[in-house]
């Protein structure tokens, strides 16, 4: 009975309420997001997802008002290696549109490795390492913003840990950037983020729940370019916001292969500002997974 109260709650917070998604796409969200539908660990998955968000309006550094539309669809692969290892691998196409302009194109490609310790029968930790590459494109010919790219324009490192009980999680990331972007009208420098996520989820016979808290913590404010000649760049004052979310996703198994996930968010603290292109104010997301 308990267990069919909390599902129908979360279901109708998923259908009911305005979501809102702020666990930015920069990377470090890749720790710990796969803990629904996987009762079987040594198992491989590929997932085709589609999500959709919306910025908000927010003021870029001259003052001008941004409302920014983003839609991605993302390929991607979680493969067993074996003996506890694990590799996760996945590229998006995004599509964006704002008053500037519009742009399109391939983003960041994300390969983060794992390992596997079984500490009880029903009790894991599991340790995780990678990067995000700057595969997509970080400038337009009409010369848009870094908040309209695909790419974030930088190499970065990924690592993190996450505990799992019999049905509760949490887990911890740190994602440092290195370099600042390419983009000719921003030339962006992002702040180190770190991550927190803690939450719990539970299985019935074909419905699977997740609900968690995800916190994200940008240890410096990022900084933009201010003048090309000579080349100075500025503080953006408010880009170190931290960001605290409720996340509900609900899974279906349509078969031993072929498993559905639907999922939102809502906020308790959200980014004002968008200079990076990463708040999202609105987001819904899909995803089809491949079981094998």
């Amino acid at each position: 009975m308990i267990k069919t109260t909390a599902f129908v709650l979360l279901l109708n917070v998923l259908i009911l309420t305005e979501s809102f998604s702020q666990c930015s796409d920069a990377g470090v969200c890749t720790i710990g997001r796969h803990q629904v539908n996987e009762s079987v660990i040594k198992s491989s998955h590929i997932y085709f997802g589609f999500y959709y968000g919306t910025s908000g309006k927010d003021p870029d550094i001259n003052g001008n008002t941004n409302d920014i539309s983003y839609g991605s669809v993302k390929l991607e692969a979680d493969l067993d290696l074996k003996k506890g290892f694990r590799v996760n691998g996945s590229i998006p196409y995004s599509f964006i549109s704002g008053p500037l302009g519009e742009n399109n194109g391939i983003g960041d490609l994300e390969v983060v490795f794992s390992k596997m310790f079984r500490i009880k029968k029903k009790h894991l930790l599991t340790f995780f390492l990678g990067g995000k590459f700057a595969t997509g494109k970080v400038n337009s010919s009409d010369s848009l913003p870094q908040r309209y790219m695909p790419g974030l324009g930088t190499n970065d490192l990924i690592v993190g840990a996450v505990y799992t009980g019999v049905n509760y999680f949490f887990g911890v990331g740190y994602q440092k950037p290195f370099g600042r972007s390419a983009n000719y009208i921003t030339r962006l420098k992002r702040g180190d983020d770190v991550f927190f996520r803690a939450g719990f989820f539970e299985e019935f016979s074909k419905v699977s729940i997740k609900a968690e808290v995800l916190t994200i913590l940008r240890l410096q404010p990022s900084n933009v370019l201010a003048s090309y000649n000579p080349e100075t760049f500025t503080k953006i004052n408010y880009s170190s916001e931290p960001q605290v979310n409720l996340l509900g996703t609900v899974g279906y198994k349509a078969s031993d292969e072929i498993s559905i996930t639907v999922q939102a968010a809502l906020p308790f603290l959200k980014r004002d500002y968008n200079f990076d292109g990463l708040k999202r104010k609105f987001s819904v997301g899909a995803m089809v997974s491949y079981n094998f």
